[in-house]
């Protein structure tokens, strides 16, 4: 996109230039660090983000040990998303920003995200949630409890028990 075209749409947007050497060696420092805690699973996603899965009796304390662990090797902050399942854990870490922790579980997910609109799932966007509105659902929650058949019809064998799912707050792998 232009830049022109993106300040003409964000007319408040500071655009600052990305020192792409620089972000590149820290985010390898980053997964390196995570790669190193003990017992732990690492799927990385991107430069600056990765699932983390370990079986722990106290994920808080897992959460801020990695926090510290990742400031002391980079000087750099991060957020922590806890959750049962990797989309739960990543929707929490949205609440964790900036520099927190935030645990979204099988307990809490309709509490907290029940009443939210679609696009506040990872992994449904403007164009799925305007899709899912023509069949009446609008929240987390519909999502949640929307018949397989009309989801399946609209979005195909495949995706509408995803999406289904996603309500729910389960992840397909």
């Amino acid at each position: 996109m232009p830049l022109k075209l993106a300040l003409r749409k964000c007319p408040d947007a500071v655009f600052l230039p990305v020192d792409r050497p620089v972000y590149e060696a820290l985010s390898v420092e980053v997964m390196a660090t995570l790669k190193r805690q003990p017992g732990a699973v690492v799927e990385v996603l991107g430069w600056d983000e990765a699932f983390v899965g370990i079986d722990t009796a106290d994920p808080l304390a897992y959460a801020e040990q990695i926090q510290h662990d990742v400031l002391e090797s980079t000087q750099l902050h991060c957020s922590v998303g806890i959750g049962d399942t990797k989309v739960r854990a990543k929707v929490a870490t949205d609440f964790g920003k900036p520099q927190g922790t935030y645990r979204l579980t099988r307990d809490t997910w309709v509490e907290v995200m029940g009443h939210r609109p679609t696009t506040a799932v990872w992994g449904i966007g403007n164009r799925i949630a305007a899709r899912l509105d023509t069949l009446g659902v609008h929240t987390v929650l519909d999502l949640a409890k929307a018949e397989e058949i009309s989801l399946v019809t609209e979005f195909g064998p495949r995706m509408g028990p995803h999406y289904r799912n996603l309500g729910r707050g389960l992840s397909s792998a």
